[in-house]
């Protein structure tokens, strides 16, 4: 039996009472069922509804169509966050199933994209690091060096790299795997924020507002100005790809 939009809405629906505390797990899975869908599928689009709006990783798969229609109702059933947990969500979904199965995952990275830019998270800024910068008070008194615009939280970087582990988020390059002790832990992370969005008691979220990225990804995101987004950088590197594979052949 196909699946249809009505199926989803049903699913959408008890999922958020399931969310809200107001129904009982099998209850809404026995509601889905009703209407025909069976019971894998109806616990799935449940449970898939929930990740969504805690900003968790999901791995059951779940269409395009629904993931849009997801978001949309997301959208308009719930505030700003629960949205940017569902883009955070999604995110994890598709570096999950682009690390098993090396698909590009188009269409939903289409879906996060649009998403993406609604909410102004696309369009990513922060200082390197380990970038210095340099300026010198007038009369040459005192020389100062600060190493970021803001000051670096160590907590929230560590909260980001126990959520999302110490892969590079763009290119999945490991550190470890290829120099051993003395790269296990190393990463950079980057602030999904514009600097226009970024205040003087600016609090970071390590799951929605940071990302692991190596070294050179970091660059190549700071080679836009203002930065060019996670996706985009992903989208040049698989254009490359698609560029030597067909020179190749």
């Amino acid at each position: 039996m196909k699946i249809t939009r009505e199926h989803y809405r049903k699913a959408y629906e008890c999922g958020r009472k399931v969310y809200s505390g107001e129904m009982r797990i099998t209850d809404a899975k026995a509601s889905v069922q009703e209407i025909g869908v069976n019971p894998n599928s109806a616990v799935d689009m449940i449970y898939n509804l929930g990740h969504l709006l805690r900003g968790e990783r999901y791995t059951r798969a779940l269409s395009t169509s629904a993931t849009r229609d997801y978001l949309k109702w997301i959208e308009e059933d719930y505030s700003e966050k629960e949205l940017k947990n569902a883009v955070s969500s999604l995110q994890q979904h598709i570096d999950y199933y682009q690390s098993i199965s090396g698909s590009s995952m188009r269409s939903l990275i289409d879906v996060l994209e649009t998403y993406s830019r609604l909410l102004e998270s696309t369009s990513e800024f922060t200082e390197h690091p380990e970038e210095e910068k340099e300026s010198t008070l007038l009369e040459g008194k005192t020389r100062s060096v600060s190493v970021n615009i803001f000051e670096r939280n160590t907590a929230a970087r560590k909260k980001c790299i126990e959520h999302y582990g110490t892969k590079c988020t763009i290119c999945s390059f490991d550190f470890f795997e290829v120099y051993g002790r003395i790269g296990d832990g190393f990463i950079h992370v980057h602030h999904l924020k514009e600097l226009s969005q970024v205040g003087m008691e600016y609090e970071v979220d390590p799951i929605l507002d940071l990302r692991p990225v190596c070294p050179n990804c970091h660059a190549m995101l700071h080679k836009g100005k203002p930065a060019y987004s996670i996706i985009e950088i992903q989208k040049a590197i698989e254009t490359q790809h698609t560029n030597r594979s067909n020179k190749a052949g």
